[in-house]
């Protein structure tokens, strides 16, 4: 059950931050700080030769996701390991090309609106020191990801990996899979299967998406492998993210709610960032994930 038998006043008071949640066209909670953005600039190394690179960075402290890209048309690098101090930015990744596997480390300062530093990025069996010197334009110069609001974005099939703590009835702990979305006729909804592995047993759920254009609402239901059924309303007004609040889901006399920050980062990836309250209590962090597209 979803309320259980919480007074009609409980009831109220949740709902009504629901709706006031879902009016807002960003999330409230997100925090400007100096690292997301799309960095430019140059990788060199000691023979003087020049790689044009952009660093794109989203998400909040703790939980940053990002890519890098310049090395290869079309191929994204996407990064394993951010870690950051108020001046300082730590970045690893690595990803599969016609040479081999490529692995990248950066260890960057920051200085106003300017990366620089240097780091190692190996090729094969090469491996090779860079210098790096990277610049943020300034926010009215940096193009936004132009990623069409539609329910056709989902269809298809996604790798996945999430972190975070099991914390039933919201989140099973850390886990990763794959989830495969297919149209569901005469209506603006998708179906995705999800076949996936946490804590080294297998696990699978089914999650549904529907999309109004008129709107630009969404809503999202998973039912997951526990049993419970997420129900979620979203605000898909931004094409760069979407922002839900659930449903109240009781469980041993308490009411939890999951509120998630989706970022659409592009046609073939976005992240989430979870947190969850409970019994309208401060909302605390309960886990991130990363989901690319297989086709």
């Amino acid at each position: 059950m979803f309320l259980g038998s919480r007074t009609v006043t409980t009831r109220r008071i949740v709902y009504a931050a629901l709706v006031a949640a879902l009016a807002l066209p960003s999330p409230v909670w997100a925090q400007r700080d100096p690292w997301p953005g799309s960095w430019r600039g140059t990788v060199s190394t000691a023979q003087g030769e020049d790689t044009g690179v952009t660093l794109t960075l989203n998400g909040e402290p703790g939980a940053y996701t990002g890519v890098v890209t310049g090395f290869a048309p079309g191929r994204e690098i996407r990064l394993s390991n951010i870690e950051t101090t108020d001046t300082e930015l730590t970045v690893e990744g690595a990803a599969d090309t016609d040479f081999g596997p490529l692995a990248l480390t950066y260890s960057l300062t920051l200085d106003e609106r300017t990366l620089s530093g240097g780091g190692r990025i190996t090729l094969g069996g090469h491996g090779f020191d860079v210098t790096i010197a990277l610049t943020r334009r300034r926010r009215a110069e940096i193009p936004q990801p132009q990623v069409e609001q539609r329910i056709g974005y989902f269809a298809g099939s996604w790798t996945f990996e999430y972190l975070g703590g099991e914390f039933p009835p919201l989140s099973i702990g850390t886990r990763s899979g794959t989830v495969t979305f297919a149209d569901i006729p005469y209506g603006p909804f998708v179906q995705g299967e999800v076949a996936g592995e946490v804590f080294g047993e297998p696990y699978s759920e089914t999650w549904t998406i529907g999309f109004d254009e008129a709107t630009q609402s969404v809503v999202w239901h998973e039912a997951l492998s526990t049993g419970q059924h997420l129900i979620a309303l979203g605000n898909w007004t931004s094409p760069i993210g979407i922002t839900f609040l659930t449903v109240p889901m009781e469980a041993e006399d308490r009411l939890f709610v999951l509120r998630r920050l989706m970022q659409v980062t592009s046609d073939t990836s976005f992240a989430v960032t979870d947190e969850f309250s409970v019994d309208g209590g401060p909302f605390q962090r309960l886990g991130n994930g990363a989901y690319i597209r297989q086709n």
